[in-house]
Parts: C-alpha cells; sequence; structure tokens
C-alpha cells in the first residue's frame, strides 16, 4: 500500500533542523498527521472500498498509525536523513498502518471488481 508515499514522505521533510535532517519526534508528529490524512482521500483505497465515514476512516488510520510507529520506535533512527530515511520508514509504518487498517475494519470491506485487484492497494 505504497500510493503515494514517497510525495507524503518529501512533504514532511522540511519539519526542521535542517534540509536534509528531521528529528524523530517531528517526523512522528508529521506522520501522525500525515498518514491518516491521505488514507482517508476519498480517492484512495481506504475510504473507496470500505463502508465508512471519513471519520470513522480518519480514526482508524490514526490509530494504525499510532500502533505502527510504536511498533517500530526503537528501530527508526533520533535524527533521519531526507529523504532516504523517510522513504525507507515511510513505507514501512504505510503498509503496516494499512493492514492494520484492513483487519480492523475487514468487515466493512466491499467485495467488487476494484477492491478485489491487488493492483489498486499499492
Amino acid at each position: 500500500m505504497k500510493f503515494k508515499l514517497i510525495v507524503l514522505t518529501i512533504l514532511l521533510f522540511p519539519l526542521n533542523l535542517s534540509a536534509t535532517e528531521v528529528t524523530k519526534s517531528n517526523w512522528f508528529n508529521g506522520m501522525s498527521t500525515a498518514l491518516p490524512t491521505a488514507f482517508c482521500n476519498s480517492s484512495q483505497y481506504f475510504r473507496q472500498c470500505f463502508s465508512v465515514s471519513a471519520q470513522e476512516c480518519e480514526e482508524t488510520a490514526a490509530s494504525a498509525t499510532r500502533i505502527c510507529l510504536n511498533k517500530n520506535d526503537k528501530d527508526i533512527p533520533h535524527v533521519l536523513v531526507q529523504p532516504k530515511d523517510s522513504t525507507h520508514w515511510g513505507t514501512i509504518i504505510g503498509a503496516c498502518a494499512g493492514e492494520a487498517y484492513e483487519i480492523a475494519l475487514i468487515n466493512k470491506r466491499i467485495n467488487s471488481v476494484k477492491c478485489n485487484d491487488i493492483s489498486n492497494w499499492q
């Protein structure tokens, strides 16, 4: 579920320190906001393939993101070098959050040709 995570991480990288570095704390804060917003955009799989409101989507995605950030906290460096580290860790956190979202809302998933096509998940 990489859907535009590179764009997302590039948007997050000018958070502080210098043009090439960001603290883990700032990166976590950015991901906690930006990832659920990106997941729950009305054009994304997570909104189109689940019978959920925007609020339910964002709450579930925020929870999934928080869990995945905490799960990977000890492995993420204290300072992330941009864009390499944000792309790497953004992909890991995004995939983890996407899987957690899917599991949490599996009973609300829409069974359709579009939603069952794996190429739409990435």
